[in-house]
């Protein structure tokens, strides 16, 4: 597990902007507008990752995006639940199925945003 989150950290960039894609294919399934909150947030958050990694304000979008991915997808879990014993449940199995595994990646994000290496103060003389 540690060998995971090491990657995860150093490659925050990716991760975010592969999440996004994912978010950007969910949106299309979907047929939602709401959904593309969290498809910029993400693709913004991978782009601010790789222009400016040491920013105080990207660490900040960074752990924000993540945030709103998670509850948003933790939102979509717990909405389609109910679905699982009746007509729709080969559906809401698939759909909780996806959401969950999305749940998982914004925890990871988040976790990875959390645990940044901070960056050193500036002492002006």
């Amino acid at each position: 597990m540690p060998e995971i989150l090491g990657a995860l950290k150093t490659n925050a960039a990716y991760f975010f902007l592969a999440v996004g894609v994912v978010w950007i294919g969910v949106a299309f399934v979907a047929g939602s507008l709401l959904i593309l909150w969290p498809v910029a947030a993400c693709l913004a958050s991978g782009v601010l990752l790789k222009i400016r990694p040491g920013r105080r304000l990207t660490w900040a979008w960074v752990s924000s995006s993540a945030t709103l991915g998670l509850l948003i997808s933790a939102y979509q879990v717990y909405a389609w639940a109910p679905f699982l014993g009746g007509a729709f449940s080969t559906i809401a199995g698939t759909t909780l199925g996806v959401f969950a595994v999305l749940t998982v990646l914004h925890v990871l994000l988040l976790y990875a945003g959390a645990t940044r290496p901070r960056p050193a103060k500036s002492t002006l003389s």
